[in-house]
């Protein structure tokens, strides 16, 4: 399962700080009453702590297996 991300690119897990909020944002539940990061906290760090599911990581392992076969094409 490759979920396809429309009008914008999925960032490199090298750009730690992008590739943090963009997986942060799809799989960790949030809102008005469960805070996306806690006070202080990076999105490094909130990304670091967060317990991804195991479908989540296979999720985000496709993304980079996305940019291996766009690297390959190019």
């Amino acid at each position: 399962l490759v979920p396809r991300v429309v009008g914008m690119s999925i960032p490199r897990s090298s750009d730690m700080k992008a590739w943090s909020i963009f997986a942060l944002a799809h799989f960790k539940p949030f809102s008005t009453s469960h805070q996306f990061l806690n006070e202080y906290e990076s999105t490094v760090e909130a990304f670091q702590a967060y317990n991804f599911s195991p479908r989540s990581q296979k999720v985000m392992h496709n993304w980079e297996s996305i940019h291996e076969c766009e690297d390959e094409h190019d």
